[in-house]
């Protein structure tokens, strides 16, 4: 990803003088012009700007030729002095078309998520010591330090001013899930879903194990393949069982990211308001697919219709019910049992 957001302007601007506004021309005449404008010392990767200009839509790309779009014509207009610097009014453009909306959204959603409102002041912040890691790559903070929304440093950002209302908007807008995040969700829980199953049935084993329950550690099974209705994934005890009756029912939700994410589904719900405080959510964040490990223990809520069904920050929709949040299960590196790896 490109370091510097002016870049932008280096390419667009070489473009325009090779023809690009008016016609398609080689994207090696293009890279090659670029190379011998020296800005500031600066000699970043210009096919990664070009690829962050298709992108942002501002240019198009035909085979080894690329060409201006009418985006990209009329956010060169707003540079009318044709500098390296971005402009006022590009960087309020890439922000809200780009960043708040567009290509970079959700990198933008995600980041903006955790932070915490700073009410005495109007707007939010974020450091290192007060606020749980950050889920997004650091360009996308460095571009909004860039690009104004946000001040202060990589240990310390803090939401400017200005922009305290528009972000409060725009994470109220970002509660639900578009149709590609929810695409992407069911895509991940197909990539570790089983394993995330694996890894809770170990977990509860090893949870009887340090009980004194060594025979219910044995027979804590998954439910998942066989029963796919079910509305929940394991069967498991609290402890100690006599009869071996089944009494903890665990409904296995997972991400490859550690922050809690899920959607809950009307069939589940229904099956948690009979199983009442037997019905068990373990969320299984921090899943690796290539190891089938996990470094975070699974956060844990039991008769989730009280507890989580009366979280305010829920985002319902008409198949279920959205659940994310700022939380994540402690370190602890927790590995599938070998049996259950596929060949």
């Amino acid at each position: 990803m490109i370091g510097r957001v002016d870049e932008i302007n280096r390419v667009l601007i070489v473009a325009e003088e090779l023809g690009a506004a008016k016609d398609l021309v080689a994207l090696e005449l293009v890279v090659e012009q670029c190379r011998t404008t020296v800005v500031e010392g600066r000699m970043p990767n210009h096919e990664e700007t070009v690829l962050f200009c298709e992108r942002l839509g501002l240019i198009e790309r035909r085979g080894d030729d690329l060409g201006f779009t009418p985006s990209g014509n009329s956010f060169l207009q707003f540079n009318p002095g044709r500098i390296y610097d971005l402009s006022e009014e590009q960087r309020k453009v890439l922000l809200r078309t780009c960043y708040l909306h567009g290509p970079c959204r959700r990198e933008t959603q995600r980041l903006l998520r955790g932070f915490l409102p700073a009410y005495d002041e109007g707007t939010f912040r974020w450091s290192e010591v007060d606020n749980a890691p950050l889920e997004t790559d650091p360009w996308v903070w460095e571009h909004l330090l860039q690009l104004g929304l946000l001040t202060g440093t990589p240990s310390a950002l803090v939401v400017s001013l200005e922009y305290g209302r528009t972000v409060a908007a725009f994470l109220e807008e970002g509660r639900g899930w578009s149709e590609e995040e929810f695409q992407e969700y069911l895509q991940e829980k197909l990539e570790v879903g089983d394993i995330a199953e694996d890894l809770v049935v170990a977990f509860e084993a090893e949870r009887l194990e340090a009980l004194g329950n060594t025979v219910e550690a044995k027979c804590v099974r998954r439910i998942s393949r066989l029963r796919v209705n079910a509305g929940y994934d394991v069967e498991s005890f609290d402890s100690t069982s006599k009869g071996l009756n089944y009494d903890r029912f665990i409904e296995v939700k997972c991400g490859k990211g550690p922050n809690l994410r899920f959607f809950w589904s009307e069939n589940e719900m229904q099956i948690a308001k009979k199983r009442r405080e037997q019905y068990w959510i373990y969320f299984q964040g921090g899943v690796d697919a290539k190891t089938r490990t996990a470094k975070n223990k699974p956060l844990v809520f039991q008769n989730p219709i009280e507890n989580v069904l009366g979280n305010a920050s829920l985002t319902k929709i008409p198949q279920g019910v959205i659940v994310q949040a700022n939380l994540r299960g402690d370190e602890y590196r927790v590995a599938a049992p070998a049996a259950a790896a596929k060949p």
